[in-house]
């Protein structure tokens, strides 16, 4: 029984709850700068106790990148920063070279004027992020602006299509960008939305060679890439 005249223990503060979400984001984002390069061993003992995970539920984060195509999943093997191949991401671009050529033609037919305002909201987001520099926001916000256009176009199908290779592309423009180039500058996407906004149908062909350019200005060859500390790569203690 305890001792009536002794002080009370304070109680220990529980344990934070790790965000299996925020989990996702940081891993994405290493991988979308490039802090982690294609190939890297996503070692699952390592990253649990970088972050206070359960096994379990980071492989479910494993698993959701694994779906978005940045991480690749091995039986026996464990997980991978992903790499697409050259041929690969001109593939990529060419499936959305045909998708948003016609999403551009059912936008112009069916938009109304809200829908413009929310792209041209969409635009000032844009221009924060190149304001800050903010290469990670920059990447995000230039596939949101194609996913928003996709979304207002309202085509289910097409959507669903579009999201996997916009995500797809982020991993490709992550690996083939040259050094110090930023992606997809927002006047590209100013001068599409004011096409679309007179309803023209030159929208299409901006679009095209939008994407055109986007793919130009990839360094697209097969090269080694370097390995990289998990540890160092989140911050972690040794």
């Amino acid at each position: 029984m305890r001792n009536a005249n002794l002080p009370l223990r304070p109680r220990r503060a529980a344990a934070k709850a790790v965000d299996s979400a925020e989990v996702h984001e940081r891993i994405w984002s290493a991988i979308m700068d490039h802090s982690l390069p294609p190939e890297t061993r996503l070692v699952e003992t390592e990253l649990c106790e970088i972050f206070g995970l359960g096994r379990t539920r980071l492989r479910q984060v494993l698993q959701r990148l694994a779906h978005e195509r940045v991480v690749t999943l091995m039986p026996n093997r464990g997980a991978t920063v992903a790499k697409p191949s050259v041929r690969e991401a001109r593939e990529v671009f060419a499936a959305r070279r045909v998708i948003e050529a016609s999403l551009v033609e059912s936008f112009i037919k069916t938009a109304t004027r809200k829908d413009i305002k929310q792209l041209q909201d969409h635009l000032a987001r844009e221009d924060d992020a190149w304001r800050g520099n903010d290469r990670r926001a920059i990447l995000k916000l230039s596939g949101e602006f194609h996913l928003l256009l996709a979304e207002i176009a309202d085509n289910n199908i097409l959507l669903e299509l579009l999201r996997d290779l916009i995500s797809r592309s982020s991993l490709i423009i992550a690996v083939y960008q040259a050094p110090g180039a930023a992606p997809c500058p927002p006047d590209a996407h100013r001068e599409l939305t004011g096409a679309l906004e007179r309803r023209d149908r030159g929208a299409i062909k901006l679009m095209t060679q939008h994407l055109d350019h986007v793919l130009a200005d990839l360094m697209l060859e097969d090269r080694g890439e370097a390995r990289a500390d998990l540890r160092s790569v989140f911050g972690a203690k040794s």
